[in-house]
């Protein structure tokens, strides 16, 4: 009988992982946001990269920064193709699922970026455009690159094997924990909201009070 019960509930709540979530109806924006901290959550908490490379976590991160102060002060188009075959080539040896991880990455980077600045470069005449693509592509690329084989904790530990001060990385430490810990209350409430709602539709005008709530309590705490 339990499980003829457990068979006859969604996926969502017969699953403990709430990074691969798939609800049935793509307007259903409560379970598309659970899905949504779900993977977010797993971000900070995933101790395993896409991939495991042999160099250290303060290498990979002198690497990133050294590559990223080359690319910005560049102005030859050759030295960034260069770069750019460089990764490209790093990501030839990779197993098949982790390119394209790494891709995933690497495409939500360029639409996240292409929301913020391409309005501006269209509107600014003296851009060079060919050149700032090159460095865009180039920087997205590297930073796709260094999270897929770099993870939170990793980067923590990498700030410390750098002599970095220790006040920044406590604080940077302790603000990644607090907007963990807002995450899980958003995650649960919307849970909450899940099951009151169950088998009807949702008010979008219910999880913007939600959001204020978050808002809120995190302003008093």
């Amino acid at each position: 009988m339990n499980m003829h019960n457990r068979a006859d509930l969604p996926a969502w709540l017969q699953t403990k992982d709430q990074t691969h979530l798939n609800f049935e109806k793509q307007h259903d924006f409560v379970g598309v946001n659970i899905a949504s901290l779900g993977k977010l959550l797993h971000f900070f908490t995933n101790i395993t990269p896409v991939h495991h490379v042999k160099s250290s976590p303060w290498l990979r991160v002198c690497s990133l920064l050294i590559t990223s102060l080359l690319v910005l002060l560049s102005h030859d188009l050759i030295f960034l193709w260069a770069c750019l075959l460089l990764y490209l080539g790093q990501l030839a040896f990779f197993p098949g699922n982790a390119i394209l991880m790494i891709f995933k990455k690497y495409l939500k980077l360029i639409i996240f970026t292409a929301i913020f600045i391409l309005p501006s470069l269209f509107l600014s005449q003296k851009a060079d455009l060919p050149l700032f693509f090159m460095r865009i592509s180039v920087l997205l690329l590297a930073l796709a690159y260094f999270s897929g084989t770099t993870t939170w904790q990793q980067f923590i530990f990498a700030l410390k094997q750098l002599h970095f001060p220790s006040v920044l990385i406590l604080t940077l430490d302790i603000t990644v924990k607090y907007c963990y810990l807002a995450g899980i209350y958003l995650q649960e409430s919307l849970y909450s909201i899940r099951f009151k709602t169950l088998g009807q539709k949702a008010s979008f005008h219910l999880l913007g009070n939600l959001i204020g709530e978050l808002y809120l309590s995190l302003k008093s705490a």
